[in-house]
């Protein structure tokens, strides 16, 4: 199946007359009922109001994609629209993008919504792509253009179409304090360890860190003993624990060009939430249960 046959002429908004994220998410929405795509028309304009951080992911410098999984149409449904001038996310908002896609899915269509998901993140990635884009004057001339018409929806979902790429792992010299606090501060429960080179050492989450840092809190409740973490960018002292020292090397990296059915035993049995994704032993992303779990049954 390839991208344009999930959309229509109807559902090409050119030009996208819109002042923010919103407007333009609005006109896309009337353009899906305008087709007959809708079952519920104004429960998919209620959702579409006001745009949720989560529902939007910037592509490349000139695309928006929102997301929306919810009943109010009959299947994977996907509106395009191009502006005439850069759409800012909010009213005043300096900066924005000229192409803005909606891909919406009833709850039931979860491999085609995220495989159609997928090839509108890899169109928008293609200077090609955008450049016909924008260049098109007419819907139909879009939908014909070469670059996009090519487009196709892959056979099979990959853990590079689901992992995160902004990743910041710990260094194997960092103290367990630094990590317990980035951690936190992160909000995260797991982080890969990685050495200069960023091969993958290890994995470093909350059970490693209260095998040290429990007992720690023991001995002071008990005793009163409180011993002052070393200040950031200075050595370690003797007889304080290092990351290296309590991190998991037991730890499975998955490969970005594995598919997601090859990995699903792994992400479902083992005891860890967040999994490192490596290229020839590099670390290059992260693959979370939560962005699995968010992306096929979230809203």
């Amino acid at each position: 199946m390839k991208l344009v046959d999930l959309l229509t002429t109807e559902r090409v908004v050119l030009p996208l007359e819109a002042d923010t994220l919103s407007d333009a998410a609005g006109r896309l929405a009337d353009a899906v009922i305008a087709s007959g795509a809708a079952t519920n028309a104004e429960q998919l304009r209620s959702l579409l109001v006001d745009v949720r951080p989560r529902e939007v992911v910037p592509v490349g410098t000139h695309g928006y994609l929102l997301q929306l999984r919810c009943d109010a149409v009959r299947q994977v449904t996907v509106a395009l629209g191009v502006a005439p001038k850069p759409v800012p996310r909010k009213t005043g908002g300096v900066k924005g993008v000229r192409i803005v896609v909606l891909v919406v899915a009833p709850m039931k269509e979860g491999s085609i919504y995220l495989q159609a998901v997928s090839a509108v993140g890899r169109a928008l990635g293609r200077s090609e792509v955008v450049q016909a884009m924008l260049d098109a004057t007419t819907p139909g001339g879009l939908l014909t253009a070469t670059p996009l018409a090519e487009v196709t929806l892959a056979g099979e979902l990959m853990v590079r179409d689901f992992m995160t790429h902004d990743v910041q792992p710990l260094r194997a010299d960092a103290t367990v304090e630094e990590a317990a606090a980035i951690l936190v501060r992160r909000g995260l429960s797991a982080v890969p360890v990685v050495s200069a080179n960023d091969e993958v050492l290890g994995m470093l989450g909350h059970r490693d860190l209260l095998r040290v840092l429990l007992p720690q809190y023991v001995r002071r409740v008990s005793t009163g003993e409180f011993v002052a973490p070393p200040r950031p960018g200075r050595q370690a002292r003797a007889g304080v624990p290092l990351v290296r020292d309590i991190m998991d090397r037991s730890v499975l990296c998955l490969s970005e060009d594995q598919s997601l059915a090859e990995v699903a035993g792994v992400i479902v049995g083992r005891d860890r939430d967040r999994f490192p994704v490596v290229r020839n032993g590099v670390l290059v992303g992260m693959l979370a249960r939560s962005d699995i779990v968010t992306r096929i049954c979230g809203p």
